[in-house]
């Protein structure tokens, strides 16, 4: 049965809840002409949780494809890609598009 509040995506990697992270995540954003995710420490002036975050970035992105790809769920749920915190109210969400990007971030190395 799927949690109501999955951990944060940091879980096994830092001494963090989702509330301690804040991300911003736009398809095109007006400086870079790209899409782009930000991730930022949510505690006033950081406490370095963004930058630990980014040592360890491919560690993440294999746990989370690894959570995604072990729910059972069919298009997504609060214990694979949807968070409480989206301020797009988790749309669009696709199970399946996540799982893509990550595996090419992977191979890519980025």
């Amino acid at each position: 049965m799927p949690r109501s509040t999955p951990p944060s995506p940091s879980y096994p990697f830092s001494l963090c809840d989702r509330n301690d992270i804040g991300g911003l995540s736009t398809p095109l954003h007006s400086d870079t002409g790209k899409a782009q995710i930000f991730v930022y420490d949510a505690y006033p002036g950081g406490i370095g949780i963004a930058e630990k975050g980014f040592e360890l970035i491919e560690e993440l992105w294999r746990a989370t494809l690894k959570a995604i790809a072990e729910c059972p769920c069919e298009s997504g749920c609060p214990s694979c890609i949807q968070s409480p915190k989206c301020g797009n109210n988790n749309e669009p969400l696709d199970k399946e598009a996540a799982e893509l990007i990550l595996k090419a971030l992977l191979k890519a190395g980025c």
